[in-house]
């Protein structure tokens, strides 16, 4: 990597300076959501003015007649400074100079343009995908990769050292559905001619046998046999169980490949209790007395984690840890998991090499038997992405790791709203909608789109344009286009939002290449591309240029920004204000374009903007990869 982005921060840390001689220990700076207001400003005038007993506007003005005095002595960014209703203080750049300074800046630091140290010797884990081993990804599933991936990736750009998880739940219900369909009810362990394993699981054994069990309810008991037996690592059932789960997560990791995800370590369910993890946890949880045996009513039987401690959790009574049967809960192992995740138990997991992400890194899953020499060690926090549905069972999860001595603020549940069909997405399925505008996808009924076959069907849209398009292009050139404009159109459009929201997805309003969108992204750096390409000028040197247009100092303001957003959706764990970054920027390049002619200009003016053409391209493509979305030269 290049060196670090410092223009920004060079801006804010003179105008700390400035405001400290003045007479203002502490500062409080901000970037003004509307160029209007200058490029920084200040609004301690109003949190002195309390304490001064004088009107904010007063406070203000003082302050920067004595900050003006200091400016003229000095040769920095800061060209001005005003005062302006009801106490803000802002601070305009010259930007001739200003300008240079921020592609010097970007060109220098090239692929680290953005990049920080924020999280210089910390380790997190982020763990994202954990999709039952049952079925094929899903576009609800792919919000929960798209989302985990952008995370990692953000916090590795961001200095951090980060680990990437996928629980395996390959125990309990959703896997007992698929034995029971192959043991007892005639299914087939193989697919049919054409058909993807995991697709077969889902669509076929987990639709049929959840029929099955609504209509004879006396299979629910070999099923809650079943699953007892996945619990006996001697039985058939769980090496039956292990062999399909094993066969369809290869297939889920393809699609996860897609859609640009990788991970380190894929941990299973099952070898949470095979390691010993939930044994030594419930042993410390009887110690502390967080748990008791039930003796009467309908838990009798049963372990239960004591929740009268938490006002919230306990309304809804206490939870159980180990049924009757014997068998754990998800909540049980999910408690011992996350107690490894914090470091807070003795037992740890083996690994051994499970294959290769597309990068050639390597993915290592648990196995009892594991020869490869690798431990996660103790992480500073850990980051479980799973959706809002699980509220419940993470906050369970965070008390009882308090119980065990741990810190919870540690364990960050990053809770993410579902995705929904609209009524259009429904119907293009075959779905009766009546009046909704949208259909919520239940998997044991089958109402759900597959993550490559949205992929598949908005690419075989993008091939068809492309190639009338580009009638030159090879085949395999259209078809790789089409890909990363597929995939880019898909993870945008579920990282883009509020993760707290529920995404309406359709397809069409997906594959948009005007508006908020990944193609619109994608194709103005593509166009950034073109204007390159005809230039067919190698690196010349940035100089200043007077007399700015309005367009090239607003893209110059975007690119400057960037470090500062990657730094605040770090804080706040905000994939939305970097994707909202990303459309502001290309909205800001295409402005430019429009009205910044630059292989036309003299040859002063063509220079300038080339470079500020390529400080834009090395911005968006780092932004692009963080979000995830590919980055595409040509379409």
């Amino acid at each position: 990597m290049g060196k670090r982005s410092l223009t920004v921060k060079k801006l804010l840390a003179e105008l700390t300076e400035i405001l400290r001689e003045a007479g203002l220990p502490d500062p409080k700076l901000e970037i003004p959501k509307s160029p209007e207001h200058g490029e920084a400003s200040c609004t301690s005038a109003f949190e002195l003015a309390k304490k001064l007993r004088k009107s904010p506007m007063e406070v203000a003005q003082d302050l920067a007649s004595k900050a003006k005095s200091l400016l003229e002595k000095r040769k920095g960014l800061v060209k001005s400074i005003e005062v302006v209703e009801p106490g803000f203080i802002n601070f305009r750049v010259d930007w001739p100079s200003y300008a240079v300074r921020i592609i010097e800046d970007v060109l220098n630091s090239a692929e680290a343009y953005g990049a920080s140290d924020m999280g210089k010797g910390r380790r997190i884990l982020v763990e994202h995908t954990s999709v039952n081993p049952n079925k094929a990804l899903h576009v609800g599933h792919a919000r929960n990769v798209c989302l985990g991936s952008a995370l990692a990736r953000l916090y590795e750009f961001a200095g951090f050292d980060v680990i990437v998880a996928n629980y395996i739940d390959d125990s309990g219900s959703q896997m007992a559905d698929i034995i029971l369909g192959i043991k007892h009810l005639g299914y087939s362990k193989e697919p049919p001619e054409g058909m993807r394993f995991d697709e077969y699981c889902g669509d076929r054994i987990y639709v049929g046998v959840n029929r099955l069990l609504e209509q004879k309810p006396e299979l629910s008991e070999k099923k809650r046999l079943l699953i007892k037996e996945i619990e006996d690592r001697s039985s058939e059932s769980f090496r039956l169980s292990r062999e399909v789960a094993l066969m369809v997560l290869k297939e889920q990791l393809k699609t996860c490949w897609r859609l640009g995800a990788s991970y380190d370590i894929m941990n299973r369910e099952s070898d949470v209790v095979a390691f010993g993890l939930w044994e030594e946890v419930f042993s410390r949880l009887k110690q502390k007395n967080a748990c008791y045996l039930a003796t009467s009513g309908p838990k009798a039987g049963c372990w239960m984690l004591d929740l009268s401690g938490h006002k919230k959790l306990s309304k809804e009574g206490d939870e159980v840890l180990v049924k009757s049967d014997g068998t754990t809960t998800y909540v049980a192992r999910d408690i011992a998991y996350a107690a490894w995740k914090l470091g807070i138990v003795e037992k740890d997991f083996k690994y051994k090499l499970f294959g290769k992400n597309p990068d050639q890194s390597d993915i290592l899953i648990t196995d009892v038997d594991g020869d490869v020499d690798f431990k996660v060690g103790r992480v500073d926090a850990t980051i479980a992405v799973v959706d809002v549905r699980q509220r419940r069972p993470q906050e369970i999860v965070r008390y009882a790791l308090g119980l065990l001595g741990a810190d919870p603020s540690r364990y960050v549940h990053f809770a993410y709203e579902v995705v929904s069909l609209s009524a259009k997405e429904a119907e293009r399925m075959g779905l009766k909608v009546s009046d909704a505008e949208f259909v919520h996808m239940k998997g044991r009924e089958g109402i759900y789109v597959k993550v490559d076959s949205v992929i598949d069907s908005i690419k075989e849209k993008v091939i068809s344009e492309t190639a009338q398009r580009h009638p030159d292009w090879n085949p395999k050139k259209v078809e790789q286009v089409a890909e990363s404009v597929a995939v880019g159109a898909l993870v945008y459009a579920l990282v883009k939002g509020d993760a707290d929201k529920i995404i309406i997805f359709d397809r069409e309003e997906a594959l948009k290449i005007e508006g908020d969108t990944g193609p619109y992204l994608q194709y103005s750096y593509a166009r950034a591309c073109r204007i390159l390409e005809k230039a067919q000028t190698k690196q010349v040197k940035v100089v200043r240029r007077e007399n700015l247009e309005k367009q090239e100092i607003d893209l110059l303001r975007e690119v400057s920004l960037f470090p500062l957003v990657v730094e605040e959706s770090v804080k706040l764990m905000l994939l939305k204000k970097l994707a909202n970054y990303a459309y502001g920027l290309a909205s800001a390049f295409n402005n430019f374009y429009e009205s910044c002619p630059v292989l036309t200009e003299d040859e002063e003016t063509m220079n300038f903007r080339l470079n500020l053409v390529k400080a834009y391209l090395i911005t968006m493509g780092n932004c692009l990869r963080v979000l995830g979305v590919p980055i595409v030269q040509e379409m």
